[in-house]
């Protein structure tokens, strides 16, 4: 009848006319568990209050890493009566200040600011365009500020279950692709802006050239767009561009490091699995630890990750699917530019290349 069972197929028969059994095929397994437990934790009133927070001290270092940028732009009595921990005490007006015209100052303090806030959102809203088009829900973005980037990123928890490991790697690469594309944009037109003639004398800031020794990767690629000659003397005039697109290259490198569930962690797990990330995961506790990443940023970002991001991401309904081979590609690409980006020049690397003043060695 049409209930009935259709017949077995026949073995086939090997080449010496036995039947040969069929070769077992990829076998499945599946868990049933509860919603509660593949459900990520939801966003209250005490967290939003908290990400509010953090967003106002995110704008509060920025204007404060602006101003501290443009520093050298004070009046130098000024300079040097601040430079007394005495004076920080008082009540009185700061020497020189009286008739100062502060216009040139704010006029560059204002870009590095708006610029590295503008990095950060637009990182972020990488991660919400993401998210919405393949309707993955975010909670509220804890931005953590830094004094001397601006910020160290922001969490983005993952408020609904992920249905393959393909759509965390987009989630998570979405943030960095846009930040570091703003970063990049902001350096390249600030390079530009610095050589004789992109922008008057006053709205340039000097910086010592020994700071660009602190990425072995982007120090290179400014000694390569000023020339030698800027960078072989103790101080250099950028656009204030630079330091927003540099802050910004850090920040967007740090978070693309392999550990836990910063961008770069999701995206190695999603790559290339969890074994994958608790290996490089530790190669980056160790390379924080001794400062070779990030050089004094190390250790604060380290605690960070340990206190905030070190756990990975577990609420993936197919944790076992790979990614294509290109996100892999593409993963290992964006782990190796980061690192590159983190490392500071040694001494001797510095000297060959001609970043920062040669020392004086009779002296």
């Amino acid at each position: 009848g049409e209930d009935d069972p259709p017949p077995a197929r026949p073995a086939k028969a090997g080449a010496d006319g036995s039947s040969a059994a069929a070769a077992p095929g990829p076998r499945v397994a599946f868990q049933v568990v509860l919603t509660s437990e593949v459900t990520p934790p939801q966003t209250n009133g005490w967290k939003a209050t908290v990400a509010g927070i953090l967003l106002l001290l995110l704008v509060a270092s920025c204007v404060q890493l602006s101003l501290v940028a443009n520093i050298t732009k004070l009046p130098k009595e000024t300079l040097e009566w601040l430079a007394n921990p005495d004076n920080l005490n008082t009540d009185v007006l700061p020497p020189g200040l009286a008739g100062w015209d502060p216009s040139p100052y704010i006029a560059s303090a204002f870009p590095v600011a708006i610029s590295i806030l503008g990095v950060n959102f637009l990182h972020e809203l990488g991660h919400r365009i993401a998210a919405a088009v393949r309707g993955v829900k975010l909670g509220p973005t804890y931005f953590i500020p830094n004094l001397q980037i601006g910020s160290f990123g922001g969490i983005t928890p993952l408020q609904s279950l992920l249905k393959n490991r393909g759509e965390l790697w987009d989630v998570a690469a979405a943030g960095p692709i846009a930040g570091v594309s703003a970063s990049i944009a902001l350096l390249a037109i600030g390079l530009s802006q610095s050589h004789p003639g992109g922008l008057p004398q006053e709205l340039l800031v000097p910086v010592p050239t020994q700071l660009f020794q602190g990425s072995l990767l982007l120090g290179s690629i400014t000694r390569l767009a000023l020339g030698p000659e800027a960078l072989a003397r103790p101080d250099v005039f950028i656009s204030p561009l630079v330091i927003a697109g540099w802050c910004g290259l850090i920040s967007n490198s740090l978070n693309l490091l392999p550990v836990g569930c910063l961008d770069g962690g999701r995206m190695v797990q999603s790559a290339f699995g969890m074994q994958a990330l608790s290996l490089s995961a530790f190669f980056t506790y160790v390379g924080l630890g001794l400062g070779l990443l990030g050089s004094s940023l190390s250790l604060p970002f380290g605690l960070y990750v340990l206190i905030c991001q070190r756990t990975a991401e577990r609420y993936i309904q197919d944790n076992v699917s790979p990614v294509a081979t290109q996100k892999q590609t593409a993963t290992a690409i964006a782990v190796l530019t980061a690192v590159l980006v983190l490392v500071p020049m040694a001494p001797e690397v510095a000297q060959s290349v001609g970043v920062g003043p040669t020392p004086n060695l009779f002296m």
